[in-house]
This record gives C-alpha cells, sequence and structure tokens, in this order.
C-alpha cells in the first residue's frame, strides 16, 4: 500500500507540472509583420510596390502588461529637380530607414480570441537627408527619439499563433527624419512560445 501511494503521489508531482506548462500562457511572442503598402507609378519604370517590413519580440510580465521591442526596414523615395542652364534636372534618391519602437502594453482580458491592447513608449529613427542644389550635392545624418502611442488587436487561431493588427502614432515632431512616417499602420503574424 505504501509503496502504490508513494508512485502516485511521484506521479502528482510529475503529471501536473507537465499539464500545466501546456496550458500556461506563452510568455513571449515573435512578430513578423508588413507596413507601409505604397504604389507608385511612372512613366519610365512602371509600377512599382514598395513595402515595410520587420519583426518585433514581446515579453509578457502579467496577463496585463507586456513590453515589446521592433524594428523596422522602410525605404524612402525623394525626388528633387534643379535648374541647370539647359533647364530642369530631375533626380530621384532611395532612402533606407530602420526605425526601432519600444513600448509597453496593457492587455484587455477577455474570453474571445481577439486580444486588444494599448500603449505607449518611444520610437527612434537614425537616417539621412540628401540636399541638392545646382552645384552640389551632400547627405546630412540625423536622428530622433519620439513618444508614441500604440494599440491594436491580435486574432488567435491557435494558442501559439496569431494575426495582429497594430497602429503606432508619434508625438510631439514625429517627422523629424526625412521620409519617416508619424502614422504606422501594421500587419502581421505573431507565434507564441
Amino acid at each position: 500500500m505504501r509503496k502504490s501511494m508513494l508512485v502516485a503521489v511521484s506521479l502528482l508531482f510529475v503529471v501536473v507540472p507537465a499539464f500545466a506548462q501546456q496550458h500556461a500562457t506563452p510568455a513571449n511572442t515573435v512578430s513578423v509583420f508588413v507596413s507601409d503598402l505604397t504604389l507608385i507609378e511612372s512613366s519610365s519604370s512602371g509600377t512599382n510596390v514598395d513595402v515595410a517590413y520587420g519583426v518585433a519580440f514581446d515579453h509578457m510580465f502579467s496577463r496585463r502588461v507586456s513590453a515589446e521591442l521592433s524594428v523596422t526596414r522602410q525605404r524612402t523615395r525623394e525626388s528633387v529637380s534643379t535648374f541647370a542652364p539647359t533647364g530642369p534636372v530631375y533626380t530621384s534618391f532611395t532612402n533606407t530607414l530602420y526605425p526601432v519602437d519600444a513600448t509597453v502594453s496593457y492587455h484587455f482580458i477577455n474570453d474571445s480570441r481577439w486580444k486588444p491592447y494599448i500603449g505607449g513608449g518611444v520610437r527612434y529613427v537614425n537616417g539621412s537627408i540628401r540636399n541638392v542644389s545646382l552645384f552640389n550635392s551632400y547627405r546630412t545624418s540625423t536622428h530622433s527619439i519620439d513618444p508614441e502611442v500604440s494599440g491594436g488587436v491580435t486574432f488567435q487561431f491557435r494558442p501559439t499563433l496569431g494575426l495582429r493588427f497594430d497602429a503606432k502614432q508619434t508625438i510631439g515632431n514625429g517627422n523629424s527624419v526625412i521620409g519617416d512616417s508619424d502614422f504606422n499602420v501594421f500587419v502581421g503574424l505573431s507565434f507564441r512560445f
């Protein structure tokens, strides 16, 4: 009898933690997303599709509070016209920015698959501005750190896989780096582990 009790208690110490681990809410999330879908049409090169994309890492500190760090790759196009003795000269430049967002979010608890959240944080952008005049062209590097608010909703297909819709708005001097938009909308897939 003692041996069977010892076996039963030992099994409880193995089975209960394993069962709890299967049903515990994962604390980390990795998301891949796209943003800023732009169609550019020109007579010389036709129609071009430009899209920003990125990755985010999120950690849940409790059921309601999480922190996230995300990096986006976005391209910007600048068109500059200058006047030369032969007439106007049109030049197009492409710039690539890598904004970094650090946010803290509050998650609203509900029993549906839709998981809404709202948050705030900062956006860091480092980039360069191309200045063109009749006689020279040069780049000026600049960076900005702006506060931002964010919000969105995740539709959980499964406990570990979701479709995420997110929006972020910088506050203050949002366009302090040329080409970075002050309002961004993201759509992506998130994997919880």
